[in-house]
């Protein structure tokens, strides 16, 4: 399955666009989120484990130098042999040593396990990016819907009170029983009450949006109103599974996991085993004063090649102690590997299902809205007519505007589906955010 099968069946449908503002927010929130900018940090400081595995295997060069002054006083056994004497001197020397493994298969183990280390990091960023994309879209869409059940409920707000108007004039001409005003008036005080939810909702929602993204949000691009949602392609669950089980991050995470603790393991498990070292060693040293044998400033110069070999017998019971701990940690991660598949599996599923469910609704929620508009028409003429009363016509209302709340907020997850459904798959980028900002429109 290609990258960009997503990016095809969104764009299928809808028109270029300029304004970006999905993709800003985006933008912004690379650079303002905290979490975001921590997760790049990590990236960098897990890259450095690559060089820390080649540096295993490469030499190390010490420098080691001292200066000394000695007092070597004789006393004679036998009074009769010689005469006690004292010797007083500086000495100074320097050394420098060269180490290069030879055969250090911990080594080895363990210079794999850095550059591992190193990939993790890189997939773990590829991961909070995706998280990135799915917080700016979830908060974006959030702030949108909150803003249109505001905009529903003023609207809504207006139409019941110009019900409740009629039905007080009606009541005053004897055309209505008092209970239709006091219905109307319900309802009237009723949607007062939600519009100042949906207000407080809505700066709730602004406020998540800007400590996401620094972006001011009250003027963000909406979603188009002629959209033509697609089902998921291709429409078979089996590809995305195994597509899914191919490339998602946290599968993928989780094996790099496994690999580390394998490697774990045979850092112990070789511990015991033969080390062989090259070692190269040069160095030059000085005698003066009274412990130089010739009276003046004697120089010794020395240097070896050393092929040195050993093998660690007994260290108290640790590296048995480790090697069990490594084992048992590696069964973990065999286990939480297991969990993953089976987590990612579930979640992939959710996310087909979710993107066709999601069309769906849209489509079954745009014909339920045509027939609130005709059922509300048709509730206005009867009550004119006098079939039907005040209270039919404020029931088509609110059936109305809840019909336009449901499709807004399906609208809404139907896109947020898709990008979880590419996430899930590890396609998540900045491409699939820019298909689904081709749905909106300034």
């Amino acid at each position: 399955m290609k990258k960009n099968v997503l990016i095809l069946s969104l764009a299928l449908f809808s028109t270029p666009s300029f304004a970006a503002d999905l993709l800003a927010a985006w933008r912004a929130a690379q650079q303002y989120d905290p979490s975001f900018s921590a997760a790049r940090y990590a990236q960098i400081a897990g890259s450095e484990k690559k060089q820390q595995g080649q540096s295993l295997l490469l030499p190390t060069v010490t420098l080691g130098a001292n200066v000394a002054h000695s007092d070597n006083e004789y006393l004679p056994g036998n009074a009769n042999s010689s005469i006690s004497s004292t010797q007083s001197g500086h000495g100074y020397n320097y050394g420098v040593t060269a180490t290069q493994p030879i055969y250090r298969v911990d080594a080895f183990a363990s210079a794999d396990q850095l550059k591992t280390q190193a990939k993790l990091a890189d997939v773990a960023f590829k991961a909070a990016e995706q998280d990135l994309i799915l917080r700016v879209a979830k908060t974006y869409f959030e702030v949108l819907a909150a803003d249109e059940k505001v905009a529903l409920a003023i609207a809504e707000k207006k139409a019941i009170g110009e019900q409740l108007a009629f039905a007080k004039k009606a009541f005053e001409v004897g055309v209505a029983t008092i209970a239709d005003t006091d219905e109307a008036q319900a309802s009237y005080d009723s949607i007062l009450a939600e519009e100042v939810v949906a207000k407080n909702d809505l700066v709730v929602k602004q406020n998540a949006f800007t400590l996401l993204t620094g972006l001011n949000a009250q003027s963000i691009a909406r979603l188009r109103e002629n959209i033509a949602p697609t089902l998921a392609e291709p429409n078979d669950i089996s590809v995305w599974l195994k597509k899914s089980s191919d490339t998602s991050l946290n599968i993928g995470s989780q094996l790099l996991q496994l690999d580390i603790a394998k490697r774990e393991v045979d850092k112990y498990r070789f511990e015991s085993s033969p080390q062989v070292n090259l070692v190269a060693n040069y160095g030059q040293n000085w005698e003066a004063s009274g412990i130089s044998r010739s009276g003046g400033l004697d120089q010794t110069n020395k240097g070896a090649i050393t092929l040195q070999l050993s093998i660690p017998l007994y260290t108290g019971g640790r590296r048995s102690s480790e090697l069990r701990e490594a084992a048992a940690k590696e069964s973990e991660q065999r286990q939480t590997l297991e969990a993953t598949r089976r987590s990612t599996e579930q979640s992939t599923t959710q996310a087909f299902l979710g993107v066709n469910a999601g069309a769906a609704q849209i489509n079954a929620l745009e014909q339920v809205l045509k027939s609130s508009q005709s059922l509300l028409a048709s509730s206005k003429l009867g009550r004119d007519v006098g079939v039907r009363t005040t209270v039919d016509v404020l029931n088509a209302e609110q059936k109305l505007y809840n019909t336009r709340y449901a499709l807004t907020v399906a609208r809404y997850t139907y896109l947020y589906t898709r990008l979880q459904l590419a996430a899930v798959v590890g396609d998540l980028d900045e491409k699939q955010l820019y298909a689904v900002n081709q749905w909106l429109v300034q």
